[in-house]
């Protein structure tokens, strides 16, 4: 369980205790979570002293989920992909076993499927690749190549009915995206990503980091229970 992000000074008196600088929030959070989903690889490649001192902020068990670069979800020109995605693994070394999931999301309504190949073609054996992907390319085709790779699909839970698990891949990743989790609605989704879990498959679990960040630490306390 965990948020997106970890660098909000909103936290501070809240997750945080006060006063906390922004040198010492990574630590912090890793006081009262065991996993973050990191955003800034996003927009550019970090540079290796910065992931060498994530990893120093946290223990050996914490893992950072790691966003995608934009030049390998959202680059139309689809040449050379493939190394795209290779140097961004690569440059991922200094996390170590710290390194958790990784987070494509890609843009695009309908399957984009030469894309896809090109990427899953690209992909270690590990760590698990995660793609959060539009209704559209929620259907077989788009599965089993996700499956034949170890690959999974972002459960994302945003409004309406609760979104179904797919038993797609080698860990369960869920996105809660509601503005706010009540305890019936943490409850809830307790029950659900433990069953998930008693099947064997790693969970990850990542609330929005608008909301209250305490919501993460109550999900994770009710899946404990």
């Amino acid at each position: 369980m965990g948020t997106s992000g970890w660098s909000y000074k909103e936290w501070v008196g809240g997750l945080y205790p006060a006063p906390t600088a922004a040198s010492r929030m990574l630590a912090a959070y890793a006081a009262r979570l065991p996993t973050v989903e990191a955003h800034n690889t996003f927009r550019r490649r970090p540079r290796a002293s910065t992931l060498e001192a994530w990893a120093g902020a946290v223990p050996a068990t914490f893992r950072f989920a790691v966003k995608a670069h934009v030049g390998i979800t959202h680059r139309r020109d689809l040449d050379g992909v493939e190394d795209r995605v290779a140097e961004f693994f690569a440059s991922l070394a200094p996390l170590g076993a710290r390194l958790g999931p990784l987070l494509f999301q890609l843009p695009h309504h309908q399957p984009d499927l030469e894309r896809l190949d090109g990427i899953l073609a690209a992909l270690p054996p590990s760590p698990p690749a995660a793609f959060e992907l539009a209704p559209g390319w929620h259907v077989p085709s788009v599965f089993e190549r996700l499956e034949g790779r170890g690959a999974t699909v972002v459960v994302v839970d945003e409004s309406g009915e609760d979104p179904p698990i797919p038993e797609v891949g080698a860990v369960l990743y869920a996105r809660l995206r509601r503005p706010r989790y009540d305890e019936r609605g943490l409850a809830r989704w307790a029950a659900r990503l433990d069953s998930a879990a008693a099947g064997g498959r790693p969970v990850y679990c990542y609330l929005r980091h608008e909301g209250d960040p305490l919501e993460a630490v109550r999900l994770l306390d009710a899946v404990r229970a």
